[in-house]
């Protein structure tokens, strides 16, 4: 940018647009201290007359009656460069009210977000937390709301942010989901409507069917999973670019299921003698995939939403520092406590008859039933019925949906594996997004969805 000496312009020629200040406080005030002693900062505009800086000014000078401003030029300017001379001219004088404040991010988040994506990048909220010099966590909680705003502009005469937190609370949080579920752009109904390619869709006779035609009326009325229809998608995909199609802020609730890495076939292979059907990650990719990936998860999921996370018990710990890192609220892990397990050394080796479990919390996120144990009993599928090894029971998903999901929104699932996970969300109202990078588990898995619901009543209830 290049400053410009002070020059004079008329009033009436000033450009005034998209602006986030609306409460400009004592405007007479300041008329006053002008007529006294003058001008004593000019405006900012651009070459074009556009004003970048100085609106209450300009409101005081037209209440004096005056024709002409003084200005100062400045040329070479972008637009994210206007919003954030608005931001930190402002800070240094009139506070913005705690809603202009967190809409002016908004609006730097997505401005950076899109030229980010014309380069082929990636942008986050942990790239915006730096460039605002802001705390991770309260950026993402701030982003989160100014979606709220535009949903329940009525919040906005909260007298403060707390406040207004404290009334959309009461609001549910499940309305807000909604809500969100139908003000997709167009573009994002685009990208869903190209991901259920593979959707699979049961109606009350129970006969299946793929639908491979565009859905023009995704996010209309039956979006939301109606009495007489369950709709899951599951598609053979590597979880990079599904991840990628998943519109912002519209996920209720996230299932993580990748590689343990934990060598199997020279630690708990040799030990039970049984073969790694499944190709197994390195620790480095595990790392690298929550490192890379836990923060566009992040971005996915809407406010107050979960992460059920299951890991090999010897990386807990980094998973969840991670976690943390991208502004996630991390506690404990969980055990799922199951019948079998095997040991070289019954005498000196204890038997692991456990898998461990991690919860992720955006947000204030609550569970729905009034507490959850930290470990959970139940048994395996028969290792004949299965058609993933390592496949867990739909009984086990629902001990989780139950107290975690937000009916409505996207339940997402990148490691879908057996699709277990996409019957269970199916069940309490969700919508249920699931891929897996093989398609060798998809065709019995259709068939299982026709099933399950084909023999269960409750699919009119649904």
């Amino acid at each position: 940018m290049k400053l410009f000496q002070i020059e004079e312009r008329k009033v009436s020629d000033i450009i005034i647009k998209d602006r986030t200040r609306i409460d400009f406080g004592d405007i007479d005030n300041l008329a006053e201290n002008i007529n006294m002693i003058g001008q004593l900062m000019p405006i900012f505009i651009d070459s074009n007359n556009h004003l970048i800086d100085g609106y209450r000014r300009i409101q005081a000078i037209k209440k004096l009656k005056k024709e002409s401003i003084e200005v100062r030029i400045i040329d070479g300017i972008t637009k994210d460069d206007g919003f954030l001379i608005e931001l930190l001219s402002n800070m240094d004088r009139k506070e913005f009210t705690w809603y202009e404040e967190i809409e002016l991010k908004y609006k730097l988040y997505n401005y950076w977000k899109d030229i980010a994506q014309k380069e082929n990048k990636l942008w986050n909220y942990r790239e915006t937390a730096k460039r605002l010099h802001c705390s991770l966590g309260g950026l993402s909680t701030d982003l989160a709301f100014a979606e709220a705003l535009k949903i329940f502009p009525e919040l906005k005469e909260q007298t403060t942010k707390g406040r207004a937190k404290e009334a959309y609370k009461a609001l549910g949080k499940q309305a807000t989901a909604l809500q969100r579920m139908t003000n997709f752009t167009a573009e994002e109904k685009e990208r869903l409507a190209k991901l259920q390619t593979g959707e699979v869709d049961i109606t009350k006779d129970t006969k299946i069917k793929k639908d491979h035609k565009k859905i023009n009326s995704l996010l209309e009325e039956d979006l939301i999973q109606s009495n007489d229809k369950i709709k899951v998608t599951y598609v053979a995909e590597n979880y990079k670019t599904f991840i990628e199609k998943i519109p912002d802020n519209s996920v209720g609730m996230v299932e993580l299921d990748p590689p343990y890495a934990i060598n199997f076939d020279n630690t708990y292979g040799k030990t039970s003698k049984i073969e790694c059907k499944a190709k197994d990650w390195t620790e480095k990719e595990l790392y690298e995939f929550y490192y890379n990936y836990l923060p566009l998860v992040y971005n996915k999921m809407l406010d107050t939403s979960w992460v059920l996370c299951w890991t090999g018990k010897e990386h807990y710990l980094e998973i969840q520092k991670i976690a943390k890192e991208t502004g996630f609220a991390i506690q404990q892990p969980g055990v799922w406590i199951k019948p079998g397990g095997s040991t070289n050394k019954p005498r000196k080796v204890m038997i692991s008859n456990w898998e461990m479990f991690l919860l992720f919390r955006k947000g204030e996120a609550q569970f729905n039933t009034s507490s959850l144990l930290s470990s959970i009993q139940l048994t395996t599928n028969a290792a004949y019925k299965r058609i993933h090894q390592w496949e867990k029971p739909i009984e086990l998903y629902d001990y989780f949906l139950n107290a975690l999901c937000m009916p409505g929104t996207i339940f997402l699932s990148p490691f879908a594996g057996s699709g277990n996970c996409l019957i269970s969300a199916a069940k309490v109202k969700m919508l249920p997004f699931g891929c897996d990078k093989s398609q060798k588990y998809i065709p019995q898995f259709y068939q299982n969805l026709q099933n399950y619901f084909g023999m269960n009543a409750q699919i009119d209830k649904l």
